[in-house]
């Protein structure tokens, strides 16, 4: 199962390996629903998907879709595109990257049946969507090439997590998305995969995810997570939507709850926000509660 590849024919996947078609988008959505759960729409990143994220992988633990599912109590339906690196080659990106016109094409397919399918329910609670790393370049593309709907709220919030987008210029593009959702980006100086990925990467640039100095998206807002000590193990750092990569920062794990549940997002000096850098960058004040019922590591499916 592991080894399931990228089809185009089936870019919907649930939390059971079931692959999906675009057109059964309304009726996968309508039997997460029926879950009486929140829904989350995830675009994962780069690796050898669908299998990564839904069975594991060799050299990292993978099983996103289950510390999203599992962690937070929510359904997950994920986006699949063809992120796979060339051969053993942990470091491309070039590959994947010719890979995200076509991705963007596809994601932008499954934002119009979202709208369809809200027009159809409009008492449905809207999805959360959570694009992780180098998913958010295809987003990057859905928008640049115009298959972003020109309509507004379609999520409850969208979350940039650790986004392997190029740091340059990035504004333009996630503005026009932070205009129409409320759109938050994690960002980890010390995300120690994200300071390897510079292949395929312009000169002068690094990925959004690590901080950046460039202009910054106005209606966006830049959750600042980095200084709270080593996080995880392996690549867990990575994915710091995974309560196993969360060092114990209750705080952090607050952040992710409210955004993945829908529900409002408390960003506030007086609480939880350290300090707030060029209006839109709030760092998180670290608070270690390890034992806390929102820090519970999820048991997580074994091979």
């Amino acid at each position: 199962m592991s080894k399931l590849r990228f089809n185009a024919e089936t870019p919907l996947y649930t939390s059971d390996g079931k692959a999906w078609r675009m057109q059964d988008f309304h009726a996968v959505m309508a039997q997460l629903v029926a879950l009486n759960k929140p829904v989350v729409i995830f675009v994962h990143g780069r690796g050898k998907e669908p299998g990564k994220s839904l069975f594991g992988a060799t050299f990292t633990q993978g099983l996103a879709v289950h510390k999203i599912e599992r962690g937070y109590d929510v359904s997950v339906l994920m986006f699949n595109w063809d992120s796979a690196f060339k051969g053993l080659n942990f470091l491309d990106r070039e590959v994947p990257l010719s890979h995200t016109p076509a991705a963007g094409t596809a994601l932008g397919l499954l934002l119009q049946q979202l709208k369809q399918f809200q027009a159809a329910n409009p008492d449905t609670k809207k999805p959360s969507l959570l694009v992780h790393s180098m998913g958010s370049v295809v987003v990057q593309r859905a928008v640049q090439d115009g298959h972003w709907p020109d309509s507004k709220n379609l999520f409850s919030a969208v979350l940039f997590s650790q986004p392997d987008a190029d740091d340059k210029g990035h504004s333009a593009w996630l503005e026009e998305v932070a205009e129409r959702e409320k759109t938050y980006v994690t960002m980890n100086a010390d995300d120690h995969v994200l300071r390897r990925s510079t292949d395929g990467r312009p000169d002068g640039t690094h990925a959004l995810g690590l901080g950046t100095q460039e202009p910054l998206a106005a209606h966006a807002k830049y959750i600042d997570i980095s200084l709270m000590g080593a996080v995880g193990k392996k690549d867990e750092d990575h994915e710091v939507f995974g309560k196993g990569a969360m060092n114990g920062q209750i705080y952090l794990c607050r952040f992710f709850t409210e955004a993945l549940l829908g529900e409002a997002v408390v960003l506030d000096p007086a609480k939880n926000v350290e300090s707030v850098d060029r209006n839109v960058i709030y760092r998180i004040k670290r608070k270690s509660e390890p034992g806390a019922p929102c820090l519970k590591v999820p048991e997580l499916p074994s091979d």
